[in-house]
């Protein structure tokens, strides 16, 4: 064993794979068509499943319990490896069997738009499929990811990735910041005390809140944006966003975005409906943005609680 791999192996996490873990992959697998196929998509179920438990280990949220992640009709062009990080993007999960001295990432991998992929992390899967350990990891910058067969041995450590992982964090932390920084900024604790910019019009004001509407231009329409704003008795700022056209309904397809912590968070018009309502509760001085789609057309406006 050379110098490289003896401290890849050093700094590897190992971790067990319940039954519970066996049990969902195989029927997550046995969705797929053919025995070949269903083998590497369930051997590639169980290392998401690993990689899910360590990067919750470290405080990282992924996209494992939403029920479009286990939707196979969506998914036939994917082998289910990508394990989402919400806010950062995905990790490929590849699995490598037990002294294997290289692997090669799957085209689609590499080719595939429909996400940011951030890293490669390589999964090793006991024979007894009772244990796996996690070797080290590749990001997606990393000069060998140009090829599509890479040694073990260029892999950088699982130290690297929590490193890796909390420095991607602290850039989409601050690439937020900077965008604000460069947009007019509505400041609702003025409503509260009865300040108001001229592109708000109050509509409503009592001892415990207030509420303003603004008029959105879209796609060559007219929408109303109206948020509802409040102190709770922790300091919380309560904040409730309503969308409604100026027409009886909303046009289907329509949808409304705010940041929810580390992802987006949204609301779709999928039937007639003549408003969207999504309440929030913020830390003060927090900064969000309320975002307004309709086909290729957006609008965002800006707001600090």
């Amino acid at each position: 064993m050379n110098d490289k791999l003896s401290v890849l192996r050093e700094l590897a996490i190992p971790f067990p794979i319940p039954p519970s873990f066996r049990r969902q992959a195989r029927v997550y697998a046995s969705q797929y068509f053919t025995p070949a196929v269903q083998e590497r998509v369930y051997l590639n179920t169980l290392a998401v499943f690993v990689a899910d438990a360590y990067s919750r280990l470290l405080g990282f949220e992924t996209n494992l319990g939403k029920p479009e992640r286990w939707n196979v009709v969506n998914r036939l062009w994917s082998e289910a490896n990508e394990l989402e990080l919400l806010g950062l993007g995905n990790l490929e999960c590849c699995v490598i069997a037990t002294g294997q001295e290289s692997i090669t990432i799957p085209s689609e991998s590499l080719s595939d738009t429909n996400s940011i992929c951030i890293g490669y992390l390589f999964v090793e899967i006991a024979s007894s499929q009772t244990a796996a350990t996690l070797i080290g990891f590749l990001s997606a910058v990393h000069p060998e990811i140009t090829d599509v067969e890479v040694a073990i041995t260029d892999l950088q450590s699982m130290d690297d990735l929590a490193d890796y992982l909390a420095q991607a964090q602290t850039t989409q932390t601050n690439d937020l910041t900077r965008e604000f920084t460069k947009r007019k900024i509505t400041y609702l604790r003025n409503w509260l005390n009865n300040i108001y910019t001229a592109d708000w019009q109050p509509s409503m004001r009592d001892l415990r809140g207030a509420t303003c509407k603004k008029k959105l231009y879209l796609a060559g329409q007219l929408f109303n944006l109206q948020l509802s704003v409040s102190q709770s008795e922790d300091e919380l700022m309560l904040v409730r966003v309503i969308v409604q056209g100026e027409n009886a309904y909303l046009p289907g397809g329509m949808q409304v975005s705010v940041p929810d912590e580390s992802e987006i968070y949204t609301e779709t018009v999928n039937e007639a409906a003549d408003l969207i309502y999504i309440p929030l509760e913020l830390v003060s001085g927090e900064e969000f943005w309320v975002e307004l789609r309709l086909g290729e057309d957006s609008i965002r406006e800006y707001f600090i609680a």
